[in-house]
């Protein structure tokens, strides 16, 4: 094989293989553009922007996240954001007709666009101790007088609720639904809900969290900024009683990537509002234009209609791809990751033995991410939950052709044809 490469959070996933299959036994999909004898580098395309500005764009076979730029936003996205920004519009005027639309969409009482998930978690705390009382929002993130503390589970706190806490409130831990009860009193404000895959050793369920909250006249905070896929989440989690739901407008829905949703009852979105910019609230940083607001709307729209399915079974075609261009090198392995969080794209995991083939885990990652065109791929070992040891492979956010240019690198860095000026790794002998 040539190559021009220079380098020296839920359900089961579905009709997704997860028992471990040498690389050679993994099917191939039916004769293609993408069986191709070599890789293509043109489909990795070029950027004289970041070129310019001497940023090296990479290959994302990671995932979405937002330290890696998140997704690439859908031309349908792009289209009815570059039309927003043609126009003046007012903000308030335009929240309130896009909200309403995604109220319609959701299921939901009221909906709102937010500047992000986080900003989203922000909002609905605000909504929860001060509310819509101006006087009280100008207090914050001071809550004397106003309920100042949320239950959420063990398991769920990460860097993250910060959200949460920059409002001033003060995270009251349990593990049990029988620790969760006893932890509200006088100051709770809410009960808060963590979905994500990697935050899954919780003891208590969504449905139980929100009985409980309500059965104690409480409302439920749910960060679900990743649970998009399936698209029914969207509807999923109001129509179970979650009070405020907050999504990611970016990630897998492929909307702004600096953008969110906050769904939920209509007395606690139009609190939560309130305290929003355009307002000169405590939460005016977290502002959102005309064109995130339409973006979102579009990206809502667009992941409604597409079919999932059919989506699912391309990622997997490009994974079979990879692998099947693997099979044969000795002691490589690859396999299914077991998913158990639908929100997540078929993931490919590589394995191979170290000292055999003299390549290790770290120098397989650095060589990939010097390599030209760069790729990151995930060190399993690193990634939560963890899976064998190996590089992990996301098809999310691979485009069309870029599958094969990570299997050829894949296989030549295994073959020792891959060393960067001055690396001391050995060249394998089998």
């Amino acid at each position: 094989m040539t190559s021009r490469s220079r380098t020296s959070r839920r359900r089961p996933l579905p009709s997704n293989p997860t028992v471990p299959k040498a690389a050679g036994s993994v099917a191939t999909p039916g004769p293609g553009p993408a069986e191709q004898a070599t890789a293509d580098l043109s489909a990795f395309p070029r950027s004289a922007l970041y070129t310019k500005l001497g940023v090296r764009t990479f290959i994302n076979a990671y995932g979405t996240l937002t330290t890696l730029s998140g997704s690439l936003m859908y031309p349908e996205v792009k289209a009815a954001m570059e039309e927003a920004s043609r126009h003046f519009v007012k903000i308030h005027e335009l929240q309130a007709q896009v909200g309403k639309r995604l109220a319609e969409l959701t299921g939901a009482e009221a909906a709102f666009v937010t500047s992000g998930s986080s900003a989203a978690l922000c909002l609905a705390t605000c909504a929860v101790t001060a509310g819509g009382d101006p006087a009280k929002i100008d207090r914050l993130p001071d809550l004397t007088g106003m309920k100042s503390e949320i239950v959420i589970q063990k398991a769920h706190r990460n860097p993250y609720d910060h959200a949460f806490r920059m409002v001033g409130v003060k995270l009251v831990e349990a593990e049990t639904a029988k620790q969760v009860k006893a932890a509200i009193g006088k100051k709770t404000a809410a009960l808060a809900m963590v979905l994500t895959h990697s935050a899954r050793d919780h003891r208590v369920s969504l449905e139980e969290m929100i009985a409980i909250a309500h059965a104690a006249g409480l409302p439920l905070i749910l960060d679900a900024a990743a649970e998009l896929p399936p698209a029914s989440n969207l509807r999923t989690f109001v129509k179970m009683g979650a009070d405020l739901v907050a999504f990611s407008g970016g990630k897998n829905m492929r909307g702004p990537q600096c953008s969110g949703m906050l769904l939920g009852r209509k007395k606690l979105i139009e609190a939560a509002y309130v305290n929003s910019a355009p307002h000169d609230r405590f939460a005016r940083i977290a502002k959102v234009g005309k064109e995130q607001i339409i973006g979102v709307l579009a990206a809502v729209e667009l992941f409604l209609s597409r079919d999932e399915e059919q989506q699912r079974r391309e990622w997997t075609a490009m994974l079979d791809r990879i692998a099947a261009r693997l099979a044969g090198i000795p002691t490589v392995v690859t396999e299914y990751i077991t998913n158990d969080d639908y929100s997540h794209s078929p993931r490919l995991s590589v394995q191979w033995n170290e000292s055999r083939r003299g390549v290790t885990l770290d120098h397989m990652m650095s060589q990939l991410e010097q390599g030209d065109p760069p790729i990151i791929a995930a060190d399993m070992t690193k990634y939560v939950p963890h899976w064998k040891r190996g590089i992990g492979i996301f098809a999310h956010n691979l485009r069309p052709g870029e599958e094969l240019i990570v299997a050829e690198r894949v296989r030549e860095i295994l073959a020792g044809r891959s060393l960067l000026a001055g690396d001391s790794q050995r060249t394998p002998t089998d």
